[in-house]
């Protein structure tokens, strides 16, 4: 189980370098296609944080494509996890665990202003009692011992984002996610973190393990999620998903197939409408894109991130075709 202490660093009594705590944010402008994120990653073995503030508005293959990026990698490390300040302009403040405050200032007329209030409890990715596919194994979590400990939680965030001078007002439901553990840049998991969401009372999260290195209908096997349905958050049990059409690595939509305990299933179909190669970690070629997703009945917007460790994949000539 989450709780609120959660907030808080987790730093063990012999912190190694490759130590991490994670936590990510995202907003959707529909009307202007623009997705906004912040990600967050203190290393508190090496006394440092790192905050990616980014903007994307369309399907781009290069960072020159994007509207804005601050992504800067060596700040020092606040004495608080739970409530600081950085020097890019960031404030960041944990409420609670559920309740979340950002407010940034960058540069060239750029700024959010975000208030973040999840629609549920956190989704403990190894608490049985929420998720039928918790392990003990970390092997089992999709990201290896990287999610050691991680929650995903469907949000509601409202507020304002202002890039290069036009504002944007907000309020969208998203997925946020927090994390700690070992997190080395040597040996890093493939993997897929990918959510849509339709509403406060119909979303879905979903974390898969991922192998490039086969055929598209065998890349993915479902690690951990859940759906929202009428308000009700239901634990997954099965699921299948599919990217469809890519141009290298880069996917252009997912089909998908889940199922909950009780056997009840789930489809959707998703297509990109905005792409990002996102170097969230140097060791690492991520691909982020948001998706508008279909249920058949109603339309939403979410994100899949996809990630493909270079270290492990450099060589095999992904790049021409995957």
């Amino acid at each position: 189980m989450i709780r609120d202490e959660d907030l808080r660093y987790h730093t063990p009594a012999d912190v190694t370098h490759d130590w991490a705590e994670t936590s990510f944010f995202s907003v959707y402008v529909p009307e202007a296609n623009l997705t906004a994120w912040v990600y967050i990653i203190a290393r508190p073995g090496v006394g440092a944080i790192v905050c990616d503030v980014e903007v994307i508005d369309g399907v781009g293959r290069y960072s020159l494509d994007a509207r804005y990026i601050d992504f800067q990698q060596h700040l020092p490390l606040p004495q608080n996890f739970e409530s600081y300040s950085l020097p890019n302009g960031l404030t960041f403040k944990g409420h609670s665990i559920r309740n979340y405050q950002l407010d940034y200032i960058g540069v060239d007329d750029t700024e959010l202003h975000w208030t973040v209030e999840g629609v549920m409890e956190p989704f403990d990715i190894h608490d049985p009692a929420m998720d039928p596919l918790a392990s003990t194994d970390a092997n089992a979590s999709g990201f290896g011992a990287a999610y050691a400990n991680h929650f995903d939680m469907t949000a509601r965030t409202t507020g304002t984002l202002k890039v290069r001078g036009k504002e944007y007002a907000i309020d969208c439901v998203t997925t946020m996610d927090h994390s700690w553990g070992p997190r080395g840049e040597r040996g890093m998991r493939s993997m897929g973190w990918i959510n849509g969401n339709f509403s406060a009372k119909d979303a879905f999260q979903t974390i898969w393990t991922f192998n490039p290195l086969v055929p598209l209908a065998e890349q993915f096997a479902l690690a951990h999620g859940y759906v929202i349905a009428d308000g009700e958050v239901r634990g997954l049990t099965k699921g299948r998903i599919q990217a469809v059409d890519r141009s290298g690595p880069f996917p252009s939509g997912y089909e998908m197939e889940v199922e909950d305990a009780a056997g009840r299933k789930y489809r959707y179909t998703g297509k990109v409408v905005a792409q990002h190669p996102w170097p969230c970690y140097s060791c690492t070629f991520a691909k982020f894109s948001t998706v508008e997703w279909s249920d058949g009945s109603h339309v939403g917007h979410g994100l899949a991130q996809e990630n493909w460790p270079l270290d492990s994949l450099t060589g095999k000539g992904l790049a021409a075709g995957a």
